[in-house]
C-alpha cells in the first residue's frame, strides 16, 4: 500500500496536468475534483441579508473533462442530495471564481441528519454518460472551505474547536495556516485527510504554540493522512501549519480535509477481527475516549494513547459475511477481506469509523505478557485466530496451537493489508523442539491480483499450508522488521489457523487499462468490465460471471474463468434502441462446489475503480481502490461498430465444428473461427485486432494471430489459434478487440480529428478437454489368483492430476471369449484415491490365466466428456 503511494508521489511532481487532460478517444465524463470534498449533517447556517433569511448550503464545484450539461450528481448514499444550480448562482456563490463551462459545475449539496459519517462515493452524470468515483465525506461538525490569504501566522484562518475545513495545496510552494483557540488541558486532535479522499496531497501537518513552539507534528500516518494532536499547555491561540510535504508539488488534485476535534480518535482495535455474527469484546486504542485508561505507556508520534474496552456487535445478516460494509478507503490489498465500519459515540461527538475484519473462526485477543518465549506461548485455538501488537521494542512473538497427525491448517499472518506501517514474517516450529523449523520463514506474498489495474501485493507472508507430521503442540513464531524502531497498538496483526476452505473472490471495474473511468455507452455499442478472480486455499473451479439488473435493451453473456485464468472481460451489449440509463449494476459470482461437494459458491463481485491513471502505456500500477457500485449509462449516440464472430463456419483441425460461443478443443488443437466488422454509423476505417489477456507472463495460453486485419473495403477477418500443447485443462474466455481510428469532433469544443475507438466481442469460451485426469496403478488378490465360486477385490488408486477433484467410474473390460469370470464396477468419490473393482469366478468356470483385464476409470468432465484412463491386470483361476 505505502509503496503504491509513493509512486503516485513521484509521478504526481510531473504529471499533474497531463493527468487532467482527456485522454484520447470518444468523450468519456471524468472527474478529477470535487471541492469542498465534504458536507455535515448539521442543518445548514443561514444568515441574514436585507431582511431576508438566507440558508447557506453547501455549494459543491465539481471539475473534470467531458462533463458538458449536466444532470446530477449520483452518491453511493440515499441521503445524499445534489441540485443543480445554474451559473448566476454559482458566480454568488463562488464568489468571483472560475465560471461554469464544459470542465466546471456546481450543485447545492444535502446529507439527511442519519447519514452515518464516512466517506462516500460520488459522480458527475452528464451528457456523455457516469463519471469515475471521487470520494466524498459526510461528518458530524460544522464544515468550512480554506479562506485565502492564510500563507503565514498573521494570515492564519481563525477556525472554532469542532471543525472541518476543506482546503487546496494550489502550488507546490503553498502553506496554509490555521488557527484555533483552547483551553489549558484540552486534547486537540487534528486529522488531514488527503489519500482517503483521492487527492494527490501529501500533507506535512504541524501544531504550533502562539509563541512559536512546535507542540506536534505528522505525516504519513496512514498513506497520505496525517494525524497529530496536542494538550493545550495554556489558554490560548495555537496554529496549525499545513503544507505540501517536499513542496514539489500542488493543483487543483492536491485538496484535503482537515478536522480539527476534541471528539473521539481511534487508532487500532484489537483485535483487529471479530467473528461473524457473535458479540466481540475489544479494545480501542486512541484518543480522547471518554472513561479511557492510559495505554500502559503506549504513544504514536510521542503523544500518549488511551484505552477502552467495549463490546462490538457484528453483522448478522448472512449477506454481510461476504462483503465490505464500510465508509471508508479500501485500497485493493485490503479489499479481498472482508469487514464493516464501527464508530465510537462517546459524550464529546462521535470518532471517525474505523474498519474491521470480518471472520468465520473464533478469535482470541494476545496478552502482551505472553509470547516473549516458547514456553510463555499463548495458546491460538485451531481453527481459530489471535490478533494482537508487537508490545515491546524488538519483540518475537510465540504463539501455540495443537494438531493431530495428519491435520492440515492453512497459516495467514495479515498486518500490512490491515494498514499496519510493518513488514511481518512468521515460521512454524515444533512444539518439542522450538529450534526446529518446520516451515522455513515466510515473508512477502509477491503475488498480485493484476500487475497494474489492481495491484494486491503487500508485505504479509502468503499463505502457508502446514500438514501435522505428528500429534502435539506446534509453534508459530510472529515477528516484524521494524519492531526495533516501532511497536505498540498501531503494529497491530491477526494470525488466523484454520483447515483449507477453498473459496474465491472477484473485482471487476469499468473496463480501462490506464485511466480513470465510469460508463459511457451507446446504442448499439457495449459496456465492458474488467474482471479479475482470487482463489483461496486451492480452489480450482470454473467460476461463471453473470449480470443482474440489467436495464431494457441491455444483454450480457456468461463470462466463465477456469483455474488458470486470472482475469477476463465481461462485455454488456447495448441494442440499438435502448432507452437512455444511468445506475448501478451487479455481478454475481458461481462457482462449482469445492471439492465437489455441497452447493455452489456464490458470491457478489465487489466494484471496483481507478482513482488516478496515466496518460501512456506503462507497466506502473494505477492507483485504484474498492468503490460503491458499477455504473452504466446508456446514452442515445449511435455506436460506430461491432465485432461479431460467425460461429457456423468454426473450424477445428481443419474440420467443420459449428457452435454457438463455446469451443472444445484439446492441448495442441488448432481452431479457426471467422469474424466481421458491422458498422453502425459514421465512415469505415480499418481495424486492428488483438485478443484480451487473461493471465500474468508471456505464457497465454491460447496463442492467437491474424492472417490480416479489417479494412474499410473488407471488413472480415479470421482468429487462427493454437492451443499450447502443455496448458492444463479448464476454461479459458476468449475476447477479441478490435480499434479504429474514427473522425470525431466534439461538440462543445468544435475541436476534431481522428479518435481511437476501442469495441469488444462478447467472449467465447474455449473449453481444453484433458487427455488424462489421474495416474492409475491397480493392485490384484494375493499372486494375482483367484478361485472358482469365490470373488476378489481389485484395488484402484488414482494420482489425482491438474487439482481434480471429482468423482471416478470404475468398471473392467474381460478379454474376448472369456467365460467363468464376472466384474461388478465400482466408484471413487470426489476427494479420495482408492476404490475397487470385484472379480467373481463362477464354480464352474475352468482354470487358467485371464490375461491383458482393462480396468476402466472413466472421469466426467464438463458435462459433456469423459476422460478415459485404463490400466491391464492379469489374473490366474486356479482350483480349490
Amino acid at each position: 500500500m505505502r509503496r503504491q503511494w509513493l509512486g503516485v508521489v513521484l509521478f504526481g511532481t510531473c504529471s499533474i496536468v497531463a493527468a487532467q487532460q482527456a485522454p484520447p478517444g470518444l468523450p468519456t465524463p471524468r472527474l478529477i475534483q470535487v471541492y469542498p470534498i465534504g458536507v455535515s449533517t448539521l442543518p445548514p447556517p443561514q444568515i441574514h441579508v436585507l431582511g431576508m433569511n438566507l440558508t447557506m448550503a453547501t455549494v459543491v464545484k465539481v471539475t473534470g473533462t467531458d462533463l458538458d450539461e449536466p444532470q446530477g450528481l449520483l452518491f453511493s448514499h440515499p441521503g445524499l442530495k445534489a441540485e443543480y444550480l445554474d451559473s448566476a448562482a454559482a458566480d454568488i456563490k463562488l464568489k468571483g471564481k472560475a465560471k461554469q463551462n464544459a470542465t466546471a459545475h456546481t450543485f447545492r449539496v444535502t446529507a439527511a441528519p442519519d447519514v452515518p459519517p464516512g466517506i462516500y462515493d460520488v459522480r458527475v452524470v452528464g451528457q456523455w454518460g457516469v463519471s469515475n468515483p471521487r470520494a466524498f465525506a459526510v461528518g458530524r461538525l460544522p464544515e468550512v472551505e480554506e479562506r485565502e490569504p492564510n500563507n503565514d501566522v498573521a494570515e492564519a484562518h481563525r477556525l472554532p474547536l469542532d471543525t472541518t475545513v476543506n482546503g487546496v495545496f494550489a502550488a507546490g510552494t503553498d502553506v496554509d495556516y490555521f488557527a484555533v483557540t483552547a483551553r489549558k488541558g484540552q486534547r486537540v486532535v487534528l486529522a488531514c485527510l488527503s489519500s482517503s479522499m483521492d487527492s494527490r496531497a501529501v500533507p506535512l501537518l504541524e501544531v504550533f504554540s502562539a509563541g512559536g513552539q512546535r507542540l506536534a507534528g505528522n505525516r504519513n500516518y496512514k498513506d497520505n493522512d496525517a494525524v497529530a494532536d496536542f494538550i493545550a499547555p495554556t489558554d490560548g491561540d495555537y496554529y496549525v501549519r499545513l503544507s505540501q510535504f517536499t513542496y514539489l508539488s500542488g493543483g487543483a488534485d492536491h485538496f484535503y480535509r482537515l478536522t480539527i476535534t476534541t471528539a473521539p480518535w481511534i487508532d487500532a482495535v484489537v483485535p483487529p477481527a471479530v467473528e461473524f455474527g457473535k458479540p466481540t469484546t475489544v479494545t480501542l486504542y486512541g484518543r480522547n475516549l471518554p472513561n479511557g485508561q492510559p495505554a500502559d505507556g503506549y504513544a504514536i508520534d510521542g503523544r500518549p494513547l488511551e484505552k477502552l474496552q467495549v463490546t462490538i456487535q457484528p453483522p448478522t445478516d448472512p449477506a454481510a459475511r461476504f462483503r465490505w460494509n464500510y465508509p471508508g478507503r479500501i485500497p485493493p490489498p485490503m479489499a479481498l477481506m472482508e469487514g464493516f465500519g464501527y464508530t465510537f459515540q462517546g459524550p464529546n461527538g462521535v470518532s471517525f469509523p474505523v474498519p474491521i475484519i470480518l471472520t468465520d473462526v473464533p478469535v482470541v485477543a494476545r496478552n502482551p505478557a505472553l509470547g516473549a518465549a516458547p514456553d510463555k506461548a499463548q495458546p491460538v485455538p485451531a481453527p481459530g485466530e489471535i490478533g494482537g501488537f508487537i508490545a515491546q521494542r524488538g519483540e518475537v512473538v510465540w504463539h501455540r496451537f495443537e494438531a493431530k497427525k495428519g491435520q492440515q491448517f492453512v497459516i495467514e499472518l495479515f498486518a500490512d493489508r490491515l494498514g499496519t506501517p510493518g513488514d511481518f514474517y512468521f515460521s512454524v516450529r515444533d512444539g518439542k523442539d522450538p529450534n526446529r523449523d518446520l516451515s522455513g520463514e515466510q515473508d512477502d506474498d509477491n503475488d498480485t491480483l493484476h500487475p497494474t489495474n489492481f495491484f494486491t501485493r503487500t508485505l504479509d507472508p502468503p499463505p502457508f499450508r502446514f500438514t501435522a507430521p505428528e500429534d502435539g503442540a506446534y509453534y508459530v513464531q510472529v515477528g516484524c522488521r521494524q519492531a526495533g524502531l516501532v511497536y505498540g497498538p498501531r503494529m497491530v496483526y491477526r494470525l488466523r489457523i484454520a483447515p483449507p476452505q477453498p473459496d474465491f473472490r472477484v473485482i471487476a471495474m469499468p473496463y480501462s487499462r490506464h485511466y480513470q473511468v465510469g460508463s459511457a455507452a451507446w446504442q448499439g455499442g457495449q459496456q465492458a468490465y474488467d474482471v479479475f478472480v482470487d482463489r483461496r486455499d486451492g480452489y480450482s473451479g470454473d467460476i461463471t460471471i453473470t449480470a443482474e439488473g440489467l436495464p431494457p435493451g441491455v444483454t450480457a453473456l456468461p463470462l466463465t474463468l477456469g483455474a488458470q485464468s486470472r482475469w477476463g472481460v465481461l462485455v454488456l451489449r447495448i441494442a440499438p434502441d435502448a432507452p437512455p440509463f444511468t445506475g448501478y449494476i451487479r455481478l454475481k459470482a458461481t462457482g462449482s462446489p469445492a471439492q465437489w461437494q455441497g452447493p455452489p459458491l456464490v458470491r457478489e463481485v465487489r466494484s471496483a475503480a481507478i482513482i488516478w491513471g496515466f496518460n501512456q502505456q506503462t507497466n506502473t500500477p494505477v492507483l485504484a481502490r474498492l468503490d460503491h457500485g458499477l455504473p452504466l449509462a446508456i446514452r442515445p449516440f449511435k455506436a460506430h461498430f461491432a465485432l461479431k464472430p460467425d460461429w457456423t463456419k468454426l473450424k477445428i483441425n481443419d474440420k467443420p465444428e459449428p457452435a454457438q460461443g463455446v469451443i472444445r478443443v484439446k492441448p495442441n488443437d488448432k481452431f479457426v473461427l471467422p469474424l466481421r466488422v458491422e458498422w453502425i454509423s459514421g465512415d469505415k476505417q480499418n481495424l486492428t485486432l488483438a485478443a484480451e489477456r487473461i493471465m500474468p507472463g508471456n505464457q497465454e495460453p491460447i496463442i492467437v494471430q491474424f492472417a490480416s486485419q479489417p479494412t474499410k473495403d473488407k471488413p472480415e477477418a479470421v482468429v487462427n489459434a493454437t492451443v499450447r500443447a502443455n496448458i492444463p485443462p479448464g476454461s479459458y474466455p476468449l475476447v477479441i478487440k478490435g480499434t479504429a481510428q474514427l473522425p470525431f469532433t466534439h461538440p462543445a469544443t468544435k475541436k476534431g480529428g481522428n479518435v481511437p475507438v476501442d469495441v469488444l466481442s462478447e467472449p467465447a469460451l474455449v473449453v481444453v478437454l484433458p487427455t488424462s485426469l489421474a495416474k492409475v496403478a491397480v493392485t490384484g488378490p494375493p499372486n494375482n489368483q483367484i478361485k472358482p465360486g469365490t470373488s476378489a477385490d481389485l484395488v484402484v488408486r488414482v494420482e489425482r492430476l491438474y487439482n481434480y477433484q471429482g468423482p471416478f467410474q470404475l468398471a473392467a473390460e474381460l478379454p474376448p471369449n472369456t467365460s467363468g469370470l464376472s466384474v461388478q464396477g465400482g466408484t471413487i468419490p470426489p476427494g479420495q484415491n482408492e476404490g475397487q473393482v470385484r472379480l467373481t469366478a463362477a464354480p464352474e468356470a475352468k482354470a487358467g490365466p485371464v490375461n491383458g483385464i482393462i480396468i476402466v476409470v472413466n472421469a466426467p468432465y464438463d458435462a459433456q466428456y469423459t476422460v478415459r484412463h485404463e490400466a491391464k491386470i492379469n489374473v490366474n483361476i486356479v482350483k480349490k
